[in-house]
Protein backbone atom coordinates (compact mmCIF):
# COMPACT_ATOMS: atom_id res chain seq x y z
CA UNK A 1 0.00 0.00 0.00
CA UNK A 2 1.28 3.62 -1.02
CA UNK A 3 1.72 5.70 1.97
CA UNK A 4 -0.81 8.60 2.54
CA UNK A 5 -0.17 12.05 4.22
CA UNK A 6 -2.85 13.82 6.07
CA UNK A 7 -0.70 16.71 6.20
CA UNK A 8 -1.79 20.20 5.47
CA UNK A 9 0.61 22.65 5.48
CA UNK A 10 -0.08 26.71 6.76
CA UNK A 11 2.48 28.23 4.45
CA UNK A 12 3.98 31.56 4.67
CA UNK A 13 6.92 33.71 5.05
CA UNK A 14 7.19 35.57 8.37
CA UNK A 15 4.73 37.67 9.87
CA UNK A 16 2.48 37.22 6.70
CA UNK A 17 -0.40 36.28 8.80
CA UNK A 18 0.15 32.67 9.72
CA UNK A 19 -0.49 32.61 13.38
CA UNK A 20 -3.84 34.79 12.47
CA UNK A 21 -4.71 31.65 10.27
CA UNK A 22 -4.00 29.09 12.84
CA UNK A 23 -6.14 30.79 15.29
CA UNK A 24 -8.96 31.07 13.08
CA UNK A 25 -8.75 27.48 11.71
CA UNK A 26 -8.48 26.04 15.67
CA UNK A 27 -11.45 28.20 16.59
CA UNK A 28 -13.99 27.31 13.77
CA UNK A 29 -12.82 23.64 14.47
CA UNK A 30 -13.44 23.48 18.47
CA UNK A 31 -16.32 25.95 18.58
CA UNK A 32 -14.64 27.49 21.65
CA UNK A 33 -12.90 30.75 22.49
CA UNK A 34 -9.33 31.23 20.85
CA UNK A 35 -6.38 29.73 22.92
CA UNK A 36 -3.32 31.22 22.11
CA UNK A 37 -1.08 29.17 24.17
CA UNK A 38 -2.57 26.07 22.61
CA UNK A 39 -1.25 26.63 18.91
CA UNK A 40 2.08 26.30 20.26
CA UNK A 41 1.97 22.31 20.02
CA UNK A 42 4.35 20.35 18.55
CA UNK A 43 1.52 18.82 15.52
CA UNK A 44 0.76 22.65 14.77
CA UNK A 45 4.31 23.31 13.53
CA UNK A 46 6.94 21.28 10.84
CA UNK A 47 8.81 20.05 14.07
CA UNK A 48 9.54 16.03 14.11
CA UNK A 49 7.43 13.93 16.23
CA UNK A 50 8.78 13.14 19.76
CA UNK A 51 7.32 9.81 19.17
CA UNK A 52 10.21 8.63 16.64
CA UNK A 53 13.00 8.68 19.10
CA UNK A 54 15.54 9.99 16.47
CA UNK A 55 17.66 12.84 17.44
CA UNK A 56 18.20 15.15 14.50
CA UNK A 57 21.72 15.88 15.71
CA UNK A 58 22.74 12.47 14.92
CA UNK A 59 22.04 12.75 11.25
CA UNK A 60 23.37 13.64 7.47
CA UNK A 61 21.12 16.67 6.31
CA UNK A 62 20.14 14.23 3.84
CA UNK A 63 18.89 11.72 6.40
CA UNK A 64 17.28 14.59 8.63
CA UNK A 65 15.13 15.58 5.50
CA UNK A 66 13.77 11.91 5.06
CA UNK A 67 12.58 11.37 8.88
CA UNK A 68 11.12 15.09 9.02
CA UNK A 69 9.03 13.84 5.80
CA UNK A 70 8.25 10.74 7.69
CA UNK A 71 7.17 12.09 10.76
CA UNK A 72 4.55 14.87 9.07
CA UNK A 73 2.92 11.27 7.05
CA UNK A 74 2.20 9.38 10.06
CA UNK A 75 -1.54 9.79 10.60
CA UNK A 76 -2.51 10.48 14.39
CA UNK A 77 -5.29 7.98 14.78
CA UNK A 78 -7.07 10.39 17.43
CA UNK A 79 -7.23 12.76 14.83
CA UNK A 80 -9.99 13.29 11.79
CA UNK A 81 -9.64 15.81 8.69
CA UNK A 82 -6.09 17.29 8.02
CA UNK A 83 -3.73 17.65 10.12
CA UNK A 84 -2.71 21.24 10.10
CA UNK A 85 0.94 22.51 10.25
CA UNK A 86 2.58 25.77 10.21
CA UNK A 87 5.84 26.26 8.07
CA UNK A 88 8.43 29.38 6.63
CA UNK A 89 10.10 26.80 5.03
CA UNK A 90 10.53 27.48 1.19
CA UNK A 91 9.56 24.82 -1.20
CA UNK A 92 13.21 24.18 -2.83
CA UNK A 93 15.63 20.71 -2.71
CA UNK A 94 17.16 19.85 0.46
CA UNK A 95 20.16 17.87 0.60
CA UNK A 96 18.17 14.91 -0.53
CA UNK A 97 17.01 16.37 -3.45
CA UNK A 98 13.10 16.70 -2.72
CA UNK A 99 11.68 20.13 -1.12
CA UNK A 100 11.35 19.32 3.29
CA UNK A 101 8.12 19.92 2.98
CA UNK A 102 6.94 17.24 0.47
CA UNK A 103 4.55 14.91 1.19
CA UNK A 104 2.48 12.04 -0.59
CA UNK A 105 -0.87 12.16 -1.41
CA UNK A 106 -3.14 13.52 -0.08
CA UNK A 107 -1.69 16.27 1.65
CA UNK A 108 -2.12 19.85 0.86
CA UNK A 109 -0.95 23.46 0.86
CA UNK A 110 -2.80 26.99 2.11
CA UNK A 111 -0.13 29.19 1.14
CA UNK A 112 -0.73 32.86 3.25
CA UNK A 113 1.10 35.83 1.56
CA UNK A 114 1.33 39.74 2.34
CA UNK A 115 2.44 42.81 0.43
CA UNK A 116 5.79 43.06 1.41
CA UNK A 117 6.09 46.65 2.66
CA UNK A 118 3.66 45.43 5.52
CA UNK A 119 6.15 42.77 6.61
CA UNK A 120 9.03 45.19 6.95
CA UNK A 121 8.01 46.87 10.25
CA UNK A 122 6.11 43.79 11.19
CA UNK A 123 9.57 41.58 10.88
CA UNK A 124 11.68 44.31 12.05
CA UNK A 125 9.58 44.59 15.37
CA UNK A 126 9.68 41.30 15.60
CA UNK A 127 13.56 40.62 15.47
CA UNK A 128 14.58 43.53 17.35
CA UNK A 129 16.17 44.96 13.92
CA UNK A 130 16.33 48.32 12.04
CA UNK A 131 13.72 48.85 9.48
CA UNK A 132 16.79 49.05 7.01
CA UNK A 133 18.04 45.52 8.14
CA UNK A 134 14.09 44.06 7.59
CA UNK A 135 14.35 45.16 4.42
CA UNK A 136 17.97 44.20 3.29
CA UNK A 137 17.49 40.69 4.82
CA UNK A 138 13.87 40.34 3.12
CA UNK A 139 15.65 40.96 -0.31
CA UNK A 140 18.79 38.51 0.53
CA UNK A 141 18.77 35.46 -1.64
CA UNK A 142 19.49 32.89 1.30
CA UNK A 143 20.35 33.27 5.01
CA UNK A 144 20.36 30.98 7.79
CA UNK A 145 16.88 31.01 10.10
CA UNK A 146 17.92 29.33 13.49
CA UNK A 147 15.75 26.84 14.77
CA UNK A 148 15.89 24.23 17.58
CA UNK A 149 17.07 20.33 17.05
CA UNK A 150 13.63 18.91 16.72
CA UNK A 151 12.57 21.99 13.60
CA UNK A 152 16.06 20.43 11.75
CA UNK A 153 18.00 23.31 10.01
CA UNK A 154 16.53 25.76 8.05
CA UNK A 155 17.18 28.32 5.64
CA UNK A 156 14.80 31.75 5.17
CA UNK A 157 15.21 33.18 0.99
CA UNK A 158 13.67 36.35 -0.02
CA UNK A 159 10.41 37.25 0.35
CA UNK A 160 10.03 36.75 -3.64
CA UNK A 161 11.65 33.66 -4.02
CA UNK A 162 10.09 31.99 -1.26
CA UNK A 163 6.59 32.90 -2.47
CA UNK A 164 7.59 32.15 -5.77
CA UNK A 165 9.06 28.35 -4.33
CA UNK A 166 5.31 27.13 -3.50
CA UNK A 167 3.10 29.46 -5.93
CA UNK A 168 5.14 27.91 -8.71
CA UNK A 169 6.91 24.62 -7.49
CA UNK A 170 4.70 22.85 -5.20
CA UNK A 171 3.16 20.04 -5.99
CA UNK A 172 0.65 19.35 -3.63
CA UNK A 173 -2.81 21.08 -4.22
CA UNK A 174 -2.35 24.77 -3.15
CA UNK A 175 -5.13 27.01 -1.76
CA UNK A 176 -3.66 31.14 -1.45
CA UNK A 177 -4.56 33.36 0.87
CA UNK A 178 -3.65 37.27 0.84
CA UNK A 179 -3.82 39.14 4.84
CA UNK A 180 -5.29 41.80 2.72
CA UNK A 181 -8.44 40.09 1.86
CA UNK A 182 -8.64 38.64 4.99
CA UNK A 183 -8.76 42.03 6.61
CA UNK A 184 -11.33 42.84 3.98
CA UNK A 185 -13.63 40.24 3.83
CA UNK A 186 -12.57 37.78 6.88
CA UNK A 187 -15.44 35.27 6.36
CA UNK A 188 -15.39 34.83 2.34
CA UNK A 189 -11.79 34.08 2.72
CA UNK A 190 -12.09 31.88 6.06
CA UNK A 191 -14.69 29.91 4.46
CA UNK A 192 -12.67 29.34 1.38
CA UNK A 193 -10.00 27.89 4.15
CA UNK A 194 -12.13 25.59 5.36
CA UNK A 195 -14.06 24.35 2.44
CA UNK A 196 -10.22 24.07 0.96
CA UNK A 197 -9.77 21.34 4.00
CA UNK A 198 -12.99 19.81 4.11
CA UNK A 199 -13.72 21.42 7.63
CA UNK A 200 -17.56 21.26 8.75
CA UNK A 201 -18.59 24.80 8.88
CA UNK A 202 -21.74 26.80 8.58
CA UNK A 203 -22.38 30.86 8.03
CA UNK A 204 -22.71 31.52 11.56
CA UNK A 205 -19.19 29.04 12.97
CA UNK A 206 -17.35 31.34 10.52
CA UNK A 207 -18.68 34.55 11.48
CA UNK A 208 -18.59 33.14 15.45
CA UNK A 209 -14.56 32.31 14.33
CA UNK A 210 -13.79 35.16 12.74
CA UNK A 211 -14.64 37.71 15.01
CA UNK A 212 -14.00 35.74 18.16
CA UNK A 213 -10.48 36.23 16.01
CA UNK A 214 -9.96 39.64 15.38
CA UNK A 215 -6.77 41.23 15.63
CA UNK A 216 -8.39 43.59 18.56
CA UNK A 217 -9.36 40.50 20.54
CA UNK A 218 -6.14 38.29 20.08
CA UNK A 219 -3.81 41.35 21.01
CA UNK A 220 -6.18 41.60 24.22
CA UNK A 221 -5.82 37.24 24.81
CA UNK A 222 -1.73 38.39 24.59
CA UNK A 223 -1.87 40.71 26.68
CA UNK A 224 -3.61 39.13 29.56
CA UNK A 225 -1.75 35.41 28.93
CA UNK A 226 0.86 36.01 26.71
CA UNK A 227 2.17 34.38 24.18
CA UNK A 228 5.30 31.93 23.38
CA UNK A 229 5.58 32.67 19.55
CA UNK A 230 6.45 36.60 20.64
CA UNK A 231 10.05 37.31 19.23
CA UNK A 232 11.73 38.65 22.74
CA UNK A 233 10.77 39.18 26.12
CA UNK A 234 8.47 42.05 27.05
CA UNK A 235 7.64 42.12 23.29
CA UNK A 236 4.31 41.42 21.85
CA UNK A 237 3.14 38.98 19.06
CA UNK A 238 0.59 40.93 17.42
CA UNK A 239 0.93 44.64 16.38
CA UNK A 240 -1.24 46.36 14.09
CA UNK A 241 -2.54 44.40 11.86
CA UNK A 242 -3.61 46.71 9.66
CA UNK A 243 -3.24 46.20 5.53
CA UNK A 244 -1.44 50.13 4.90
CA UNK A 245 0.07 50.35 7.91
CA UNK A 246 3.46 50.67 5.86
CA UNK A 247 2.58 53.88 4.46
CA UNK A 248 3.17 55.55 7.41
CA UNK A 249 5.84 53.17 9.10
CA UNK A 250 8.24 53.59 6.27
CA UNK A 251 10.59 56.24 4.55
CA UNK A 252 9.98 56.57 0.85
CA UNK A 253 13.78 55.67 -0.03
CA UNK A 254 12.87 51.93 2.03
CA UNK A 255 9.17 51.64 0.09
CA UNK A 256 10.84 52.15 -2.92
CA UNK A 257 13.38 49.15 -2.11
CA UNK A 258 10.70 46.71 -1.48
CA UNK A 259 8.81 47.47 -4.88
CA UNK A 260 12.72 47.66 -6.86
CA UNK A 261 13.83 44.51 -4.80
CA UNK A 262 9.84 42.59 -5.28
CA UNK A 263 8.22 44.47 -7.91
CA UNK A 264 7.58 41.39 -10.25
CA UNK A 265 5.76 39.43 -7.29
CA UNK A 266 4.23 42.25 -5.98
CA UNK A 267 2.54 43.18 -9.41
CA UNK A 268 1.85 39.14 -10.25
CA UNK A 269 -0.22 39.57 -6.47
CA UNK A 270 -1.94 43.01 -6.59
CA UNK A 271 0.40 44.75 -4.70
CA UNK A 272 1.26 46.97 -6.94
CA UNK A 273 -0.36 47.83 -10.28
Amino acid sequence: MSPTSATAWLASYPKSGNTWVRAQLSTLESGSEPALKKLGRSREHDRMSTSLGVPLGDLSPAETAAVLRLSWTIHDPDHHGYLRRKTHRAWTPAADGFPVPWQPPHARAIYIVRDPRAIVASWAHHAGASLEDAVTSMGTALQPLARLDAHGDQDLMSWTKHVASWLDDCTLPQLVVRYEDMIEAPDRELTRMAEFLKMPHTAESIAAATQACSFASLAAQEIVEGFSEAGRVGQTFFRRGQADAWKDELPAELIAQVCQDHGPMMRRLGYLT
